[in-house]
């Protein structure tokens, strides 16, 4: 079996009290729930057998720079790159980058979009939707392609028709034709450049942000998080609600990591 425990598992739309197990027996098979594939199960009983389980850790996808978040926080620092390429500085940025110079200069950058105190739990954000569609349309201009440059995830159905109405104000036949989904139905697919909107604008909608968290041995672990922010090969933006993330320990590492890189935004939708 090959997998990783770590990003999200299958869509299961059972109740948790009736995918729960009460059996003795099963329990002594480590079957609990469900909703654990025996993926996880022969994991927890045998991950320290080095004779029953390796973890690969060489990975040929992302930039070092996005890597190191997710393998300092989710595997132990373990991951390692495979070409040269995931170590290559960052082009020049264009002199009419503007304020957005130093968002393009990051590998990784977070866009800080304050909701008023108002703001109620809608899933639609329209200020992100905004922003999200400047940095696509200021970043890649006329030359890009919509199958494997740029990507969009957020949370919400509803905000992915927000983000494709603000798209469509810049009048790009490109950017109409780039993927714009669900992290659920992300994973699995790449992007040279990956944005996300974290979209919520309430704490109470932080419970569905943070759902697929759970603890693997001494490691929090957030599962949405960790497939969004490898779903980027060379570029990663972030937008939303510092301060309210900012609630979640792991979002605040989040946060505290980018800005200590230089990467952290404050900026008005354009």
């Amino acid at each position: 079996l090959i997998g990783d425990h770590k990003q999200l598992p299958a869509v299961v739309k059972q109740p948790v009290a009736e995918s729960q197990v009460d059996d003795p027996l099963l329990h002594e098979a480590l079957l609990t729930d469900c909703r654990q594939s025996l993926f996880e199960r022969l994991l927890k009983r045998y991950r320290h057998d080095a004779d029953v389980t390796y973890m690969l850790c060489r990975q040929g996808r992302m930039h070092r720079d996005i890597a190191r978040f997710p393998s300092d926080t989710f595997y132990h620092g373990q991951l390692t790159e495979v070409t040269s390429e995931q170590h290559a500085a960052l082009p020049p940025i264009a002199s009419d980058a503007g304020v957005y110079g130093p968002l393009f200069s990051c590998r990784v950058a977070f866009v800080n979009s304050p909701c008023p105190a108002s703001a109620t739990a809608s899933k639609v954000n329209a200020s992100e939707a905004a922003l999200i569609a400047a940095i696509a349309h200021r970043r890649y201009g006329e030359e890009f392609s919509p199958a494997t440059t740029l990507g969009v995830i957020v949370p919400y159905r509803n905000q992915i028709s927000a983000v494709r109405h603000a798209l469509a104000t810049y009048g790009m036949p490109q950017l109409a034709d780039i993927t714009i989904d669900t992290v659920e139905r992300y994973q699995g697919s790449q992007r040279e450049v990956i944005i996300y909107g974290f979209t919520v604008q309430h704490p109470s909608q932080m419970d569905f942000l943070t759902e697929s968290t759970f603890m693997d041995e001494d490691t929090l672990v957030d599962r949405k998080l960790n497939v969004v922010m490898t779903r980027a090969r060379q570029h990663l933006f972030l937008v939303g609600h510092a301060s309210l993330l900012a609630t979640n320990p792991i979002f605040a590492n989040l946060i505290r990591f980018v800005r200590d890189r230089g990467g952290y935004l404050d900026v008005d939708p354009m």
